[in-house]
């Protein structure tokens, strides 16, 4: 069966979404409407499902009025109907909408059409009234709603990365334990220290300078830093900064971890591009909308990082709670297992940004290759650095460079 991969479309994608909003609706939305969907707007938002680079479905939403989220249009490809993948979207546009701090969603619906009347009420929505001629003369629509219980802190956040800002930025980074030199080459655009941002105080962990930097274009966001479930943050907490930057449109994320080895193919400098993780930390985004399911990881993004990466594999990552490093028996259970690398991190960012319609390409720099038996310590893995820089730089830079075109 083939892949199918979730993200909001760009302006390239046009063509393809028109193609599909004349195969499904009878009065289809023109190209210049169906352009307009797709722009960069932080209180609007697109998602759309793809088939080799073809849609076959999608939502937009938008504010119709504070508080309340209007689902303007949502459609399948006839082929791929009764899949799931209209309930994939709309939970991505229902996640968003709790981060824009939304208590209630609201759509409307053609009354002869039965079967998404009863999609509709079978996810809780409700019949509100009927519109006369909604759809034109002799053609009514129905009302319907949802409530929703708002994610707080998001937008707080999310308008103060706006005013701070100069574009929205096409491309998201994280950055590990140590990784970041990976910014030099991108000279220097804004930097805003954690500290500045609303709901992100707190202390750093070594290695990370908790600073939020662009690059000098504007087209790549570095979050120099994250919070981890050790520290005693929440999955919310954790994923505050990248859900709020996902919200405001940035589509595209490069998530990187310094990363124990525990297959003993892989050596100190190598990468692993994660293809799925296990979550051994117990610890998740709260929300009731969050993705859980395959293709967490965009197939996309893997083969081109495979183009650009030194000394690379494939495999699955295993993300602890720590902060306590690995006991032999833990070695042993992680590989049995089936996972390759092992770090404290990431998957939680990884399910709240799939979660809000972003392609995400997730790689464990390796920074210690942990044998049964062997210790490590954080120190240990910042000085691997020199070595994961010496393998990697050039091969990160021209990956970076290429996303963000």
């Amino acid at each position: 069966m083939k892949t199918t991969e979730y993200y909001r479309p760009s302006r390239s994608d046009a063509a393809s979404l028109f193609e599909l909003e004349q195969l499904c609706f009878p009065r289809p939305w023109d190209l210049a409407e169906i352009q307009a969907l797709i722009q960069r707007d932080p209180v609007l938002y697109t998602i759309a499902a793809f088939v080799d680079g073809c849609a076959i479905g999608y939502i937009s939403a938008t504010f119709s009025e504070p508080g309340t989220l209007h689902v303007i249009s949502l459609c399948v490809h006839p082929e791929y109907r009764r899949r799931g993948i209209a309930g994939d979207l709309l939970g991505s546009a229902l996640y968003w909408g709790r981060h824009m701090e939304a208590e209630r969603v609201v759509l409307e619906v053609r009354e002869k059409n039965v079967s998404a009347g009863e999609f509709y009420s079978s996810l809780d929505f409700s019949v509100q009234r009927t519109l006369p001629d909604f759809y034109g003369e002799g053609i009514n629509g129905v009302f319907m709603e949802k409530p929703l219980k708002p994610l707080l802190h998001t937008l707080n956040t999310l308008l103060y990365l706006y005013n701070r800002l100069k574009t929205i930025p096409q491309v998201g980074v994280i950055l590990g334990s140590g990784l970041g030199w990976a910014t030099e080459p991108f000279g220097n655009g804004q930097s805003i220290p954690f500290s500045d941002i609303p709901g992100m105080s707190g202390e750093a962990v070594e290695g990370h300078s908790h600073t939020l930097r662009t690059s000098a274009d504007g087209r790549i966001v570095f979050v120099m830093g994250r919070r981890h479930h050790y520290q005693g943050y929440s999955g919310r907490e954790i994923t505050l900064l990248p859900a709020a930057l996902a919200a405001l449109g940035v589509g595209t994320w490069v998530l990187t971890s310094s990363a124990g080895a525990v297959d003993p193919a892989y050596s100190v400098g190598d990468a692993m591009i994660f293809t799925d993780h296990i979550n051994f930390s117990g610890c998740i985004p709260d929300s009731s909308d969050c993705f859980i399911g395959n293709n967490v990881y965009s197939p996309s993004l893997q083969r081109t990082a495979e183009q650009y990466m030194n000394n690379c594999h494939k495999g699955v990552f295993a993300c602890v709670s720590g902060p306590a490093y690995e006991t032999a028996a833990e070695v042993e259970l992680i590989r049995e297992s089936g996972a390759s690398a092992v770090s404290m991190s990431t998957a939680q960012e990884a399910l709240a940004l799939r979660s809000m319609g972003c392609r995400v390409l997730a790689m464990a720099l390796i920074t210690n290759a942990a044998e049964s038996g062997d210790s490590v310590c954080h120190d240990e893995v910042l000085s691997a650095q020199e070595t994961v820089r010496k393998k990697q730089e050039r091969s990160i830079i021209q990956l970076l460079e290429r996303l963000s075109r």
